[in-house]
Parts: C-alpha cells; structure tokens; sequence
C-alpha cells in the first residue's frame, strides 16, 4: 500500500533568497534545518555535494528547500514553461486569491492575474526566486 505524500522537495539556487519567498512573501515557517547528509551525493549521483536543507511546514504537507553549494549546479532551467513535460508546479491554498494577488504584486513576478477555472476555483500562477510554479489557488465556494 502506498501511504499519503509528506513533501514537496525543490532545488534552490539561493537558500537566503528562497526563504526570502516561502517565508517571507507566502508566510511558511522553518520546521527544520540541516547541512545535507554524507550519503546526499549516493541519493542525487554527484559526488561532493555539499548544501543546505530546510523543511518549512504547510500544514499537513512540507516544502523541502534543497540548495546545493558544491559542486556547482549549471543545469538551470530558466526558460521551462509550465506546458513543458516534466515541469509541475506547487498549489498553495489561500482564502482570498485577488487579495494575495494585489499583495505580493509587484514583488512577486507573477504568470497570470487571478482567473476562475470551470470548477469556479479562482487561481494564480507565480513564480519563485527560482522560476519554480507557485499556484495560488481559492477553492470554489461550494467546497
């Protein structure tokens, strides 16, 4: 049996500017912190990696914020677009998308202002320091 998904894990270039985002602009807390284990270059195939880990708590579920100091990371994919195969992106629920919308706006770079989707959910796309999807997502009214 498969159990219920407990994070979300994403590379970071900068961990003090992905915080900056998570903590800063959407208002997650640090759960935990921590240099990456000796056994973190067996899980991700590169020898040497050095780094940091922070898990912020989202309720029920965690953001794992990976940055990697060595070796240098020159696989960025900074031009991915959210129709891209393989790229996802992270739904966050807020209660009003309109207000958070205006509030991060313009420190947040964000893809689209807020729209209603078929289910009368109203959403925005946003992006992290990173370029990473952030959806900020009201469910409709009648859930």
């Amino acid at each position: 049996m498969i159990g219920h998904a407990t994070h979300y894990g994403l590379n970071v270039r900068n961990m003090d500017d992905a915080l900056e985002f998570y903590r800063e602009q959407l208002g997650f807390e640090i759960d935990r912190r921590f240099p990456v284990s000796d056994v973190q270059s067996d899980i991700v195939g590169i020898d040497g990696v050095e780094g940091e880990i922070v898990f912020l708590d989202a309720g029920d579920f965690e953001i794992e914020l990976i940055a990697y100091d060595t070796p240098e990371n020159e696989n960025v994919h900074e031009t991915a677009s959210g129709h891209d195969v393989g790229i996802t992106h992270l739904c966050i629920t807020v209660d009003d998308v309109n207000g958070r919308y205006e509030d991060l706006t313009p420190e947040v770079e964000f893809v689209n202002s807020p729209r209603t989707v078929s289910n009368g959910a109203q959403i925005a796309y946003a992006r992290d320091p990173d370029g990473n999807y952030i959806e900020l997502y009201e469910p409709p009214a009648d859930e």
